[in-house]
């Protein structure tokens, strides 16, 4: 695998908008490139399937944003799609993650641009709820989803834009023009807590091997400056399957990638776990499908400046090949 071509791919489809609920135009652009490179690609409800061998690799597509609302406010896609109420606290972390970036409106079907402008908050933004809004966007008809703007991309070394999770969507489908002849699942829905419905529903039969690939956020750029891949035995909602986990983590070590245990930092800094969609996948089906996942250490996680490096993107392409080519 070329982290370069990794690179291109990730800045290409950081163009293409994919807020969660209305995924719809990047999982057709995904298709169309699956095609290109001569495998069928299988839309279901939730995902799209690269159908090969038993071996399985799966991202989620799905990016944070908003929807436009009837009263030309922006709601938080992720809680309107499912269907719960926003928290004071993420209230205020969306009014800081988002406050004077640059957005796109567009067509939910076609991905067209419908509208663009620069988000704003009220004084009350975060306190009672999530008032943002963008002057450009109050004629913009309820229900239309706004994406961030496509960010700076390439800046020397570093990789920048909500890279959460284009950035594994471009490892698995550089994993399918390397001869990867196994499953690749591009999962939807994922920010709403929804996508590990898709994934329980492909599985036929019980499995502990599957593999999902995803960003891991950092405070600090250690772990991505050191090029290391983010792995781990669990999250606070399930134990990860251990004979798959250690196979990962011994493809790392033949790759030369250090390796950085997320849930033992986290504990050992005694904070939470967190939750991730493999947990959600093995908790919510009794362990039926389990697995473990493959971490790329970001920063600024959930923003339009999420960034990582080329060492990181290495490393984790060096460890794939290990494990899969």
């Amino acid at each position: 695998m070329d982290p370069l071509a990794v690179t291109e791919r990730t800045e290409r489809f950081l163009g293409i908008p994919a807020v969660v609920g209305f995924e719809g135009p990047f999982l057709a652009a995904l298709a169309s490139e699956v095609r290109a490179l001569g495998r069928d690609a299988e839309r279901r409800s939730g995902l799209l399937a690269v159908a090969g061998g038993p071996t399985t690799v799966s991202a989620h597509i799905d990016r944070h944003g908003f929807v436009v609302g009837e009263d030309s406010r922006l709601r938080y896609a992720a809680n309107v799609a499912a269907h719960r109420a926003l928290s004071p606290r993420l209230a205020a972390t969306i009014c800081r993650r988002f406050d004077r970036e640059r957005v796109v409106a567009y067509d939910p079907s076609t991905g067209d641009i419908v509208g663009e402008g620069t988000v704003g908050h009220e004084e009350h933004c975060g306190i009672a709820d999530v008032a943002l809004f963008a002057e450009s966007l109050r004629e913009v008809e309820a229900g239309t989803p706004v994406a961030f703007a496509p960010g700076s991309g390439g800046d020397g070394p570093w990789l920048r834009g909500q890279l959460d999770n284009p950035l594994s969507a471009a490892l698995c489908m550089e994993l399918v023009a390397d001869g990867f002849d196994g499953t690749v699942l591009f999962t939807a829905g994922e920010e709403a807590g929804r996508s590990w419905e898709a994934i329980a529903g492909w599985f036929d039969q019980p499995t502990d091997t599957l593999l999902v690939l995803d960003t891991s956020p950092f405070d600090e750029p250690g772990p991505v400056e050191s090029g290391a891949v983010v792995l781990r035995h669990r999250d606070a909602g399930a134990e990860f399957a251990p004979a798959t986990t250690e196979r990962v983590a011994a493809a790392a070590s033949r790759a030369a990638a250090p390796i950085v245990w997320k849930d033992e930092v986290l504990a050992a800094a005694a904070k939470p776990l967190g939750r991730t969609e493999l947990g959600r996948v093995v908790a919510e089906t009794g362990g039926r499908v389990t697995g473990t996942t493959l971490q790329v250490p970001t920063t600024d996680y959930h923003t339009n400046r999420e960034a990582t490096a080329a060492p990181a993107i290495a490393a984790a392409c060096r460890t794939l090949v290990e494990l899969l080519l």
